[in-house]
């Protein structure tokens, strides 16, 4: 195993295509080796975490808005300080005001506290339901059964969690001009509308906060949505 290397990222302030393009072949890399798989499900190591709770949805934040009049350059920082990473910008928007030359990025997850536990199951090789349905049973193996839900009852089984996170993080000082990323490990299969209720929801149910934006996004598939 070729052991990935983080650091030359770290600080150093790169076009945010270039960023995504960087980041994406790391992930290539890790999952190209022979247990490269499991790596990403298990997250065993800083690498790995870094990878898919940070590097990436920063990837997601960037390729959702970099464009023509908004060019985004991203410096990732590898530290204790209270944000992921500094953002600088520049293009006609930024000239006209619509946003601001220097910005910051605070990334998080929201997931059921019982996600880690499909992870290793798949690295396992078992079936995994959703993460409601799993059995831990003193002294025997843990077991995901299958979960029925009524109606929207897993969206609303969701909402509360992302609300956690938001409501965590809105307790943190931040630098002026940030906005939070919510990557967000589903508790189910979600269609369309089942992603735009959740995402009305959390605007309904949204706490006080200080962030320029949330975005919230489905780790899976490509949905987004931006709650102001």
């Amino acid at each position: 195993m070729n052991e990935v290397d983080l650091s030359p990222l770290n600080g150093i302030l790169i076009d945010g295509l270039e960023f995504c393009a960087k980041i994406y072949a790391i992930f290539e890399h890790i999952r190209n080796e022979t247990d490269g798989i499991n790596r990403l499900r298990l997250r065993n190591t800083s690498i790995e975490k870094k990878l898919l709770e940070e590097l990436l949805p920063i990837c997601r934040y960037i390729q959702t808005y970099y464009r023509v009049g908004r060019y985004i350059s991203v410096r990732w920082i590898d530290g204790n300080q209270s944000f992921d990473a500094e953002l600088h910008q520049k293009g006609y928007y930024i000239n006209k005001g619509y946003y601001p030359a220097l910005a910051h990025l605070e990334v998080t997850t929201a997931m059921h506290e019982n996600e880690h536990w499909i992870w290793k199951l798949l690295s396992q090789g078992k079936g995994a339901f959703a993460p409601e349905g799993i059995q831990k049973l003193k002294r025997k193996p843990v077991q995901s059964e299958p979960v029925v839900f009524t109606n929207t009852e897993h969206v609303e089984h969701f909402v509360p969690i992302i609300i956690g996170q938001i409501t965590k993080k809105a307790e943190i000082p931040y630098p002026a001009d940030t906005s939070l990323i919510i990557q967000c490990s589903l508790n189910s299969l979600y269609t369309g509308d089942d992603w735009d209720l959740l995402a009305l929801e959390v605007k309904r149910q949204m706490p006080n906060h200080k962030f320029r934006e949330v975005l919230m996004f489905d780790g899976t598939t490509e949905r987004t949505a931006v709650i102001m």
